[in-house]
């Protein structure tokens, strides 16, 4: 025998509305009727006919309740626009709300890259908004480390251990960043505005001149910003003819090499990568060259060389 669940007083069937619910079918009719029948009833200007043809009945579906939803709380006046949030070129002009503000995560972890700041802290207007460092990392999929550093976008940084991280170590909300702040560490350890964190972790994949080493303890050591593919771009202007150049390229920072071998002086450098591939270099081949973490790959950047010839995922090198 089936069992049978009695209906309690006011709850819906499957597929049932509530009364004064409306169909998204129904609103996106009303949509386009309101549209192309505005100026009949005081609007001061019609729908443009291309939504039309240009969106499908489910998109206006979609619009229409969202306008519906809107509509329960705000008068149609002050509805949203995409003038409201979006300038020329659709730059953001919404005060205070860090669409695209992110912090870099570096060093022993699974997936290195930026981390926006929603989706750290996605609830920045709400009171005691906050998250512990220590789930922020297992978030992140780092469960075992040493230490923890934590650089502001001025320069200041703080260096933690694991073992004087407690649930009290906390990352909150600071002005259009993150900051820290841990009740049983001393005020001068607090940073604002963190830009990056950076994790040393336990094991020590890497090994330069015979000693083991991984990418976050590089990181935290001596660090060489370089230029690479700069080149000269350009476009001729449609309104005045003129051709207008511009240098673009980027810029990455790393561990320098000449920090890093014994003799800084060698003559060849005999690089391995995770698969076992040796790669042989001269002294003039890596001139200027750093070890740096680009994509989440340990890399060999060759100033002197394109970026298809660097050495992704170095596992040893060795100078000779």
């Amino acid at each position: 025998m089936q069992n049978r669940r009695t209906k309690s007083p006011g709850e819906k069937s499957p597929g049932e509305k509530s009364p004064g619910e409306k169909s998204p079918w129904i609103l996106a009719a009303a949509a386009l009727v309101v549209g192309v029948g505005g100026l009949a009833f005081s609007a001061t200007r019609a729908a443009p006919m291309r939504v039309i043809t240009d969106y499908s009945l489910n998109v206006l579906a979609d619009e229409a309740q969202a306008m519906h939803d809107c509509a329960e709380c705000h008068e149609a006046e002050y509805f949203h626009t995409c003038d409201t949030c979006h300038d020329d070129h659709g730059a953001i002009e919404m005060e205070n709300v860090p669409f695209y503000a992110g912090i870099m995560l570096e060093g022993d972890v699974p997936t290195p890259g930026y981390v926006l700041l929603d989706d750290i802290l996605p609830y920045r207007d709400q009171p005691h908004t906050h998250l512990p460092l220590l789930d922020f990392l297992t978030d992140q999929g780092v469960t075992e480390f040493e230490s923890v550093t934590l650089a502001s976008l001025d320069g200041g940084f703080v260096t933690l251990t694991r073992e004087n991280l407690t649930a009290e170590a906390l990352l909150m909300p600071y002005e259009d960043g993150i900051r820290f702040a841990a009740e049983n560490l001393h005020i001068s350890s607090w940073i604002k505005g963190i830009r990056r964190i950076i994790v040393v972790g336990a094991a020590t994949p890497l090994q330069i001149e015979g000693q083991v080493t991984s990418m976050g303890r590089l990181l935290l050591g001596p660090s060489l910003e370089l230029t690479v593919e700069q080149t000269s771009v350009m476009l001729q202007s449609e309104d005045d003819g003129k051709v207008r150049q511009a240098q673009a390229g980027s810029r990455i920072i790393g561990a320098p090499l000449t920090a890093l071998v014994d003799d800084p002086a060698f003559t060849q450098l005999v690089v391995r990568d995770s698969a076992g591939k040796e790669t042989r270099l001269n002294a003039e081949e890596t001139r200027g060259a750093v070890i740096a973490q680009l994509r989440g790959q340990v890399t060999l950047v060759l100033p002197e060389r394109g970026r298809t010839q660097w050495i992704t995922n170095i596992a040893s090198l060795e100078s000779k």
